[in-house]
């Protein structure tokens, strides 16, 4: 299936940025306690002026649920991509340490073996004599 001309010419790469950063950004805001304070006092404001109560659950659940838990939930994805990847990093340098100590142990165990059996004939050869 082909894509449309019309999306052949939109910049997509720019628009994933866009999307990406906008996602990163709200959830760096929505992730703090002056948000957490904000929420808290914006939810008691019905108590002084219970006129502004159904503004107040229309703004927590329309508003802070619809648009702010999505982009919570983008944000911490895109925030764990860079974690995984740090992680893949760290996971490839442990494993290529644990290969080059596995070789190099190797090699000392051959040393090992070869010096043993260079004291070993050397100690019979002085028998002998």
């Amino acid at each position: 299936m082909t894509t449309p001309a019309i999306a052949q010419k939109l910049p997509l790469q720019k628009i994933a940025k866009l999307n990406d950063s906008i996602a990163i950004r709200s959830n760096q805001i929505f992730a703090t306690m002056g948000f957490f304070w904000f929420c808290l006092i914006f939810s008691l404001i019905p108590l002084k002026w219970p006129v502004t109560m159904p503004f107040v659950q229309y703004a927590s659940s329309g508003v802070l649920q619809l648009i702010a838990l999505p982009l919570i939930g983008v944000g911490t994805i895109l925030a764990a991509r860079s974690s995984d990847a740090l992680a893949k990093e760290q996971h490839d340098a442990v494993i290529e340490t644990v290969n080059n100590l596995h070789a190099m142990m190797t090699e000392l165990h051959e040393m090992h073996a070869e010096l043993a059996s260079k004291v070993t004939a050397a100690l019979q050869e002085e028998a002998i004599d």
